[in-house]
């Protein structure tokens, strides 16, 4: 399978026959369109014109003699002819009026280093509808870039410039479920696709003398209806004066019960990228015969892997499989309460990601890549729309800048975390966008790739987790703290006659003479030799949730620096820079991360460039790393004789709870504030900068 590197990772290639019977919106069933194409071979031999735009000698109108980079002017008044051409194209239909109409963008930011998140395509399909002519964003329905020539350099920066417009489309309205594009280098074109699992690409062709693909990729989006354009028809934006947009959403908890919430504020919206979840939070409130209902409530909506249990079957997993009234109360308390939940249902099917037949699929199989969530490849498998409310509305712990609260917030999830494990689950996605502030309390959150103990057993290697926080054993995949055993020699066996005291007698004589001792004979390697025990599969563990929540705290002790207004001096000018330094390479080379948890004093050594009032901080994180240390190597001590050993992990837990609360204990009095250290190192920024990292 041929492939296309883009900003966003590998988009597959697929024949344009491929892209248009399987990726586009059927056509209009009223439109004639073989009777169109037989209309354009007659007009050959006739002295009429062809109703579709194309001359009699087979060329598409505006671009009878000369290609787009043999026309003289502006890049934009090259490509006037394709703006011309849809028009004709509606005309030659007949009456049918198409939803969409296309324009050329005369503001273009054409250079690539020119554009910003801001500046719209070259060219685009925007709705007829439109009520203030407004173009934007959540206007434009498809992006399409140009360049007037045809180079290696050209067709790079035209790639980049289409998939930023898809995903800026993707990210910047929510009823956004796919988006399709065009690109353009002289009469070289190609067609572009992108939902959250994958980007496809058609093969290139020549629109001008090749013109049947473009003419009937027009037709299917002209007059293709807003749900086969990509647009959720469970969605409604709302049009208001709000500064951010509204929506009203349903949320199906079966195919004949569902529930409609009004947005009220955004809660979170991180996720940029094409490929991946697409995650967003908002503070919505139920409304019920147009009228708003109860509580504000939180409402998350994302694409999850298909095949997976869903976030509210895990919780409800979870809470039946608690052996107590105090279990349950504590999972109560450390988890979010779910109020609803569903896969999205459109025309009473959930919402999936398309599948292209010549790209078969990969299934549930968990993998390594290179996204900025997931250590998993997105585009290689399908995904769900799926939707939850929570009871609660909760603050991120990402945006707290009190240390306190932060340690303070540790703790409580580690109390979280020892309840769950306690009921037989492991987390497996344990990270700072994970953990949530609500009443005084941590709520442990994202579900999705939650799993019983025993079940994580029956697929061993599976490489789940966040970039950053996951644990080292679990990036390596492989157990790295088993205990140095003292191997028993191997029996060696000589030959048969072999007189071993003659033999050391007389070397004892040859060397008495200063002659040459004689050779050791070759030895025969016993029969009896054990062989070599093989090492147990690598399984995901509890240990590995709490190292993630290790991971944490470093993170913030680390990437964020103590907030002040006055000026460095030069020496804390210096401090910083090394912070810098450190933080890098602790959350991005796999090397550092190994020594920093395994390596003794490495990690402790690392906290010199800290500021001085951070230093009994960092003595409790160590301390934590240290009680962490212990827990693995007690563990593995016997792995390859006897398994694992997970009895003596409580110890962990416990040790983490009092490193977390002696360090809030500590700050209470004296609390330190602090910022994010640099953008580049930033929670939001971390995926751009592995995706680079891992090419």
């Amino acid at each position: 399978m041929k492939t296309i590197s883009t900003p966003f990772g590998k988009a597959a290639e697929v024949s344009t026959d491929i892209f248009i019977k399987e990726l586009l919106p059927p056509l209009q069933s009223r439109i004639q369109l073989d009777a169109l194409l037989a209309d354009v071979d007659l007009a050959k031999d006739a002295s009429r014109r062809p109703k579709l735009p194309v001359t009699k000698n087979g060329r598409l109108w505006g671009y009878a003699l000369k290609t787009p980079s043999k026309l003289k002017g502006r890049k934009v008044s090259a490509f006037k002819g394709l703006q011309i051409c849809v028009g004709k194209l509606t005309k030659a239909v007949g009456p049918l009026e198409s939803f969409l109409e296309f324009r050329n963008n005369e503001k273009a930011q054409w250079a690539l280093r020119n554009r910003t998140d801001d500046s719209l395509p070259d060219a685009y399909f925007l709705p007829r509808s439109r009520r203030d002519g407004r173009v934007d964003w959540t206007t434009i329905v498809v992006p399409g870039v140009y360049n007037k020539v045809k180079t290696q350099t050209t067709s790079g920066d035209n790639i980049t410039k289409i998939t930023r417009c898809m995903s800026q489309c993707l990210y910047r309205d929510a009823r956004r479920r796919y988006v399709y594009g065009f690109t353009v280098e002289d009469s070289t074109m190609r067609l572009w696709y992108c939902d959250r699992a994958q980007i496809i690409a058609s093969s290139a062709f020549d629109f001008v003398t090749e013109w049947e693909p473009l003419l009937r990729f027009w037709l299917c989006i002209l007059y293709a209806d807003p749900p086969n354009l990509g647009f959720d028809p469970t969605v409604r934006l709302l049009e208001d004066d709000a500064k951010e947009a509204c929506y009203e959403i349903e949320v199906w908890s079966s195919a004949d019960n569902s529930q409609v919430y009004h947005t009220l504020a955004p809660l979170s919206n991180t996720d940029r990228d094409i490929l991946g979840r697409g995650t967003r939070v908002w503070k919505a409130v139920k409304i019920e015969d147009g009228k708003e209902v109860g509580e504000p409530v939180a409402l998350k909506d994302s694409w999850v892997r298909d095949g997976r249990q869903r976030e509210g079957h895990m919780d409800t997993s979870i809470r039946e499989s608690s052996a107590s009234n105090e279990d349950r109360k504590a999972l109560e308390r450390s988890f979010l309460t779910v109020l609803a939940h569903g896969d999205v249902l459109i025309d009473g099917t959930a919402d999936r990601t398309k599948t292209v037949s010549t790209l078969g699929n990969a299934g549930d199989k968990d993998a390594v890549g290179s996204h900025e969530n997931l250590i998993s490849s997105h585009h290689e498998r399908r995904q769900v729309h799926y939707r939850i409310v929570y009871k609660e509305v909760c603050e991120p712990l990402h945006s707290v800048s009190s240390l306190f609260k932060i340690f303070k917030a540790l703790g409580d999830a580690c109390h979280g975390l020892k309840v769950l494990h306690k009921c037989g689950w492991v987390h497996r996605d344990i990270s700072v966008g994970n953990l949530l502030l609500f009443d005084n309390f941590t709520k442990i959150a994202d579900l999705e790739y939650a799993e019983r103990v025993d079940e994580v057993a029956k697929h061993p290697h599976a490489i789940v987790g966040t970039h950053g926080f996951v644990a080292a054993e679990v990036q390596l995949g492989r157990y790295i703290f088993l205990a140095r055993r003292q191997r028993k020699r191997r029996k060696i066996e000589f030959p048969l006659d072999f007189d071993e005291a003659a033999f050391y007698e007389e070397n004892s004589a040859r060397l008495a003479r200063n002659e040459t001792p004689l050779s050791f004979p070759v030895p025969v390697p016993s029969r009896h030799n054990s062989p070599k025990p093989k090492t147990p599969d690598f399984h995901y563990n509890a240990l590995h949730d709490l190292e993630s929540l290790w991971w944490i705290a470093a993170y913030f002790l680390i990437t964020y620096e103590v907030a002040t207004d006055k000026e460095l001096g030069e020496e804390a000018i210096h401090r910083r820079d090394s912070q810098c330094k450190v933080a890098r390479n602790l959350f991005w080379d796999g090397a550092t991360r190994y020594n920093a948890i395994e390596g003794g004093v490495y990690f402790e050594t690392q906290l010199e460039c800290l500021h001085p009032s951070l230093e009994g901080v960092g003595s409790h994180v160590e301390d934590a790393r240290a009680y962490l240390v212990t827990g693995y190597t007690e563990a593995e001590r016997d792995l390859l004789a006897e398994g694992l050993n997970l009895e003596g992990s409580g110890s962990v837990h416990a040790g983490f709870i009092d490193c977390f609360y002696a360090t809030a204990k500590l700050l209470k009095e004296h609390d330190v504030l602090v910022r994010p250290l640099d953008t580049t190192i930033g929670y939001r920024r971390r995926a751009y900068f592995l995706r680079r990292s891992h090419k």
